[in-house]
């Protein structure tokens, strides 16, 4: 019986593979798209008008805080609206007021707010308001209500801030305005208020108990 040699069979191998390389690209972040809603009018320089435009302006950044995400771009935006008149002239002196060279460095957004203000506040509606301050009285209003009023007179003459410096001023008009026995019996505390807003406040307190 003949043998038959068996002839091994090679199966072919798999050829080895590179392993393929992922290419992985961070994604880029959206840029934010600035809302164009109730852009704010130019400011013309008109006194009247200055508390409306800042008004405008603050809703504006407010709803596009994404795209005016730091200071500069905020004074940015609102030098952009002074463009005419005395409002320009204006803006250009407050520039180069604040160019070192040819570099630019603005002052924080508060402060721009604040210069900005005090350039174009309405003397007469100070003077006035600076006036009914020294002629009100609380009469038979309730302390709330008058402290209401007393407010509203002290923003008007741009001192409302408890921290300015004409806060001994304001405590001064509002001890006169207030009824004397109520003044008396805050006087009377072992601690007398220090600010503006702790005499408000027990103003309305005592004569809410009374």
């Amino acid at each position: 019986m003949s043998h038959l040699a068996g002839t091994q069979t090679h199966q072919p191998q798999d050829e080895p593979m590179d392993n393929p390389t992922i290419a992985y690209t961070e994604p880029h972040p959206r840029e934010a798209k600035e809302l164009r809603i109730n852009l704010p009018k130019p400011f013309n320089g008109n006194r009247s008008n200055l508390n409306r435009f800042i008004q405008d302006c603050a809703v504006y950044l407010k709803i596009n805080r994404k795209v005016y995400d730091d200071d500069d771009k905020k004074i940015a935006f609102m030098l952009s609206l002074l463009d005419s008149g005395e409002p320009a002239m204006w803006k250009e002196q407050f520039i180069k007021s604040t160019m070192d060279g040819d570099e630019i460095d603005f002052p924080i957004y508060e402060e721009f707010l604040q210069l900005f203000k005090n350039a174009f506040k309405d003397v007469d509606q100070v003077n006035e308001a600076m006036n009914d301050l020294g002629q009100l009285r609380q009469g038979n209003k309730t302390a709330e209500e008058h402290t209401t009023t007393f407010r509203l007179l002290v923003g008007k003459a741009g001192i409302s801030s408890t921290n300015n410096p004409n806060h001994r001023v304001l405590i001064d008009l509002y001890q006169k305005s207030l009824k004397p026995k109520l003044v008396e019996r805050i006087m009377s505390m072992e601690r007398i208020p220090e600010t503006i807003e702790e005499w408000c406040d027990k103003a309305i307190l005592f004569d809410n108990n009374w």
